[in-house]
């Protein structure tokens, strides 16, 4: 997989030229990746937030539909990076695939990038935010946040930094909801939003794979290199807290509570063929997907939508559901596990905010 460049349409933060001249270079990079290697796949630059969460007509929107149209021959897949509200992620697929077609073609989607919680997702964290940010791009003469620059102005008294000190001055008195994509914020507000992304790694990547993208990549894996994170940097508040993994005496040792639930999704979903959503009765929030997996029993992955910072403080729900076997294994998102029976051909499951993932016992369940 080899892919130009990266949110293109994020102009003067990731790429400083227009729709036309990245159309050019997708060209010339396409016929240069298979000239050495017929078989590899070309990922147009991923199509991001900016055009996601802007209205249709806004200058993102018309970079990428020049993209689709100018460089309908210079890529082999449609990347899209799944931010955001997640009761959106069906839309912005969606959205992906309407670029293409609006010029009479269609190539596979993948998510090039996935990972949360962001602030963005929390309307009272993002307004003290965009405060803040106002603050430090009123003084600063050129606000670039490319990796160069960033590297350049970490511990120097900049805007920014004097703006993020101050930020970080009143951080008791910030909400709650800000408070935990800080550095340093109290234990229980860490715990609740490692909880929040191993929830939302599960959640995002199943209905990413219900839309029909079979290719999935989640962002940030790790820092970049080993040594402290400058936590002053505005990106820290949007990126900081999103790494699966971290170093430990210069070794990517250290694995966060969201890993555990990645390694988890990607070990009960091994070998699937096809996830589709399944409508049922059960709370008004039901979300119910199941996966068919190649020598495999079914697996059923379910969730109630609820509030993703308040939402787990709430009961579980109780939902009956026709089940094959005389039991069931039942895995939360955090790997607790237990064994739910069959009464009358149906099992009782406790849905909540935490996604679980329901297969039959194997010595029970004949795989056919």
């Amino acid at each position: 997989y080899w892919q130009c460049d990266n949110e293109p349409s994020n102009t003067g933060l990731l790429w400083a030229g227009t729709a036309a001249e990245y159309a050019e270079q997708l060209q010339t990079m396409y016929g240069a990746v298979k000239e050495v290697d017929p078989a590899a796949a070309v990922v147009l630059g991923g199509c991001g937030y900016d055009v996601f969460g802007s209205e249709p007509g806004s200058a993102p929107r018309q970079f990428f539909d020049h993209v689709a149209k100018a460089g309908r021959d210079a890529f082999d897949l449609f990347s899209v990076h799944l931010y955001g509200d997640l009761d959106r992620i069906a839309e912005y697929i969606a959205t992906a695939r309407q670029f293409m077609q609006a010029h009479g073609y269609l190539k596979p989607v993948v998510a090039g990038e996935h990972a949360g919680p962001q602030p963005f997702e929390f309307p009272d964290a993002m307004a003290v935010m965009q405060e803040t940010f106002a603050a430090a791009f009123a003084e600063a003469a050129d606000p670039s946040q490319s990796t160069s620059e960033l590297a350049e102005r970490a511990g120097q008294d900049t805007p920014e930094r004097r703006a993020m000190t101050a930020l970080y001055d009143r951080m008791d008195s910030l909400p709650p909801r800000l408070q935990m994509f800080m550095a340093g914020c109290p234990a229980e507000l860490e715990a609740k939003r490692d909880r929040i992304s191993c929830r939302q790694v599960v959640m995002r990547t199943v209905l990413a794979l219900a839309e029909g993208v079979h290719r999935t990549a989640y962002w940030n894996l790790a820092p970049e290199y080993p040594g402290p994170v400058d936590h002053l940097q505005m990106m820290h508040l949007l990126i900081g807290k999103l790494p699966l993994l971290g170093y430990r005496d210069g070794d990517l040792a250290v694995r966060h509570p969201a890993a555990q639930s990645f390694a988890l999704l990607a070990e009960k979903t091994a070998g699937a063929r096809a996830v589709s959503r399944i409508t049922a009765d059960g709370p008004p929030g039901l979300y119910a997907f199941e996966v068919d997996r190649a020598g495999r029993g079914p697996l059923l992955v379910v969730w109630d939508h609820r509030d993703p910072f308040d939402g787990e403080d709430e009961p579980p729900a109780d939902l009956i559901w026709p089940w094959p076997a005389d039991t069931a294994t039942v895995t939360d998102v955090f790997g607790h596990a237990w064994t739910a029976r069959r009464q009358h051909g149906e099992i009782r499951l406790p849905v909540s905010a935490t996604p679980l993932f329901v297969e039959p016992s194997d010595r029970f369940y004949d795989h056919g």
